[in-house]
């Protein structure tokens, strides 16, 4: 039974410890990262369009390719970022102080999002997780600028054991680095440059005519990191992204007898325990590996080749009808002049007999079969299908009806939908990073300009003491999916007509230009009905008291004022709802009083 080597890669260790450390890491960790350079090639080129065997097709065979491939990346990419995540941040004391921290948090962590482009950064990550089985991103300080930065890392730079763990928990990572000679003598001022090299056995994908530059591993544990180059130590540090030392704080200790002044030491940390400021994205992590067994991609490469061998089968078809086939009598003309036959619009043949049927001879080609073009309709489908991109989904609308298309979009949505829950979790990973580089890293107030939703630009002013312990950071990317225009200004509407939004929100989700003044010209408008529906009332019931108490509206039209008059005088001292009745109710409507409505009068035979 072999004998596991002991690994020596502590901030306290020998150099020496530390190199051979570093080269039995290189190679237990090279085996799995050649394995996945290989299929990582194979999609980059088939995003790239080199599919098929397409350099091998013979010059006068087709060999178009159809790239559904870059067409699903490409449609999955800004849908899965087309909403902005949003940070919820909960205090870390019940206090109103507290409160007012998170809130500050929340607004900066926001404010970060937008200055470091981070949609256009997830969107590369997609791409990545797509093509290469896993996306990453690592939160840094930089300090020419004294801010947090995100970068995107090339997943062929990375190395990383074959474990059967979340990639967040391997015990090391390694990052490929390139530095130019400038570089080198800056970050490590006590490197030899004679020492180092340009090339590494292994291999990144890199073109070979790239600029050369100094190769460099970047090492990261939880407790320190380190750079090597050629097999030798550059330079090592304890995590610069922990704060091991902490500061004292003192305080009144009141557990005694008597109150005295005790001191303790009071850590910079926003996360529970060091990590490396590696953030991963991956799916599909079904076998013995920290990433994917396989990506989306590669799922589709098989009927993506279909889709193309079919597409090329059609074309050479059709070149092959059209051009057909010749057959010629030997005597007919010599095989010079026959070489010259082409497929020139009027083109004359000359030559003994071949006017005749019987010495040429044209036969047109044979056309493909139906199931030919069912087949590549089907391999179409079985490809959306996978990748859950549908005509709707990329902009074609091919149903007959709106509602249709809507349904096949959603459809797509819950497919797609796997690829934003783990955006989801990725940011969250990330909030909590560049937390932990304000609370170490802002000793000095940052002043941050926030835009709120009315336009209005306000300062807050933050530094490391607004990120307090305990707090929890939540990161919603405002809805799981995004929903189309239409679906909702429909919901808009409905809820409008339920009484469920104001104004102002039914006019911003219909996209009004200025939603604030067209709710106040709804209002207006309403108010002028109501007030021309109030004075018709009011004019009704001065009519009804001058013709009669119990003169009805349809009685006023029908009849003129004098038979009206009549009724009220027969109907004079009954217990009725009167014309004053009305009005005096009409002016409450106003703001005023209305007296009670009277008791149920008598018929005529019973007793009072």
């Amino acid at each position: 039974m072999e004998n596991l080597k002991e690994e020596k890669f502590y901030i306290d260790s020998k150099d020496d410890d530390i190199v051979e450390t570093f080269i039995e890491w290189k190679k237990e960790s090279q085996s799995y990262h050649d394995q996945l350079l290989k299929k990582q090639k194979v999609s980059e080129d088939y995003y790239n369009g080199n599919q098929t065997d397409r350099d091998l097709v013979a010059p006068f065979d087709c060999n178009v390719v159809e790239n559904r491939i870059f067409e699903a990346v490409e449609t999955i990419a800004p849908v899965c970022t087309a909403n902005a995540h949003q940070f919820m941040v909960m205090p870390g004391n019940d206090n109103e102080k507290s409160l007012e921290k998170a809130r500050n948090l929340q607004k900066v962590l926001s404010r970060k999002y937008e200055e470091l482009e981070m949609q256009k950064k997830l969107e590369t990550t997609i791409r990545h997780l797509m093509l290469f089985r896993f996306g990453c991103l690592k939160w840094v300080w930089d300090e020419i600028l004294n801010d947090v930065d995100v970068k995107v890392i090339d997943p062929r730079l990375i190395m990383v054991p074959k474990m059967r763990l979340d990639p967040h928990d391997l015990p090391y990572k390694m990052e490929i680095q390139e530095y130019t000679r400038q570089e080198i003598e800056e970050y490590f001022p006590k490197a030899k440059i004679d020492e180092l090299v340009t090339e590494d056995a292994v291999d990144t994908g890199k073109s070979k005519d790239a600029k050369k530059v100094y190769r460099v591993f970047e090492v990261w544990t939880p407790e320190m990191v380190a750079w090597f180059s050629n097999n030798k130590l550059l330079d090592r540090k304890a995590n610069p992204y922990w704060d091991f030392e902490g500061q004292k704080k003192k305080y009144i200790d009141m557990e005694g007898k008597e109150p005295k002044v005790s001191s303790t030491l009071k850590y910079r940390n926003h996360f529970d325990k060091p990590t490396d400021p590696y953030v991963f994205f991956t799916t599909f992590e079904v076998g013995d590996e920290p990433f994917g067994s396989t990506s989306l991609i590669e799922i589709g490469i098989p009927i993506q080749d279909a889709i193309n061998t079919q597409k090329r089968q059609i074309i050479d078809n059709l070149r092959r009808m059209g051009n057909g086939q010749i057959y010629m009598d030997d005597d007919a003309m010599s095989e010079e002049k026959a070489e010259n036959i082409t497929t020139e619009a009027g083109l004359v043949i000359r030559g003994d007999g071949v006017a005749s049927q019987n010495k040429i001879r044209r036969e047109p080609g044979v056309p493909l079969p139906a199931g030919h073009f069912e087949n590549l309709s089907h391999s179409e489908m079985m490809f959306d299908n996978i990748m859950g991109v549908h005509g709707a989904t990329r902009g074609q609308a091919g149903s007959k009806t709106l509602g249709q298309d809507i349904i096949s979009r959603q459809q797509d949505y819950t497919r797609i939908d796997l690829i934003t829950r783990v955006l989801n979790r990725g940011v969250a990973r990330l909030a909590d990073g560049l937390a932990q580089l304000m609370k170490l890293f802002y000793t000095e107030n940052h002043v941050i300009k926030i835009l709120g939703e009315d336009g209005a630009i306000s300062f807050v002013n933050f530094n490391r003491d607004d990120v307090e312990d305990d707090i929890v950071i939540d990161v919603k990317s405002g809805m799981t999916l995004p929903v189309d225009k239409i679906t909702q200004r429909t919901e808009a509407v409905q809820l409008w007509q339920l009484g469920a939004i104001d104004p102002v929100t039914l006019f911003e989700r219909l996209e009004f230009p200025n939603p604030e003044k067209s709710a106040e010209r709804l209002l207006a408008w309403k108010t002028g009905q109501l007030s021309q529906d109030t004075m018709a009332k009011i004019q009704l019931a001065k009519a009804q008291a001058e013709m009669g108490n119990a003169a009805s509206i349809s009685q006023i039209n029908a009849k003129g004022a004098n038979e009206v008059a009549k009724i009220g005088e027969q109907n004079k001292g009954r217990a009725v709802e009167t014309a004053m009745n009305s009005l005096q109710r009409a002016n409450a409507n106003l703001g005023g009083t209305a007296p009670s409505l009277p008791k149920t009068p008598k018929l005529e035979g019973q007793k009072q």
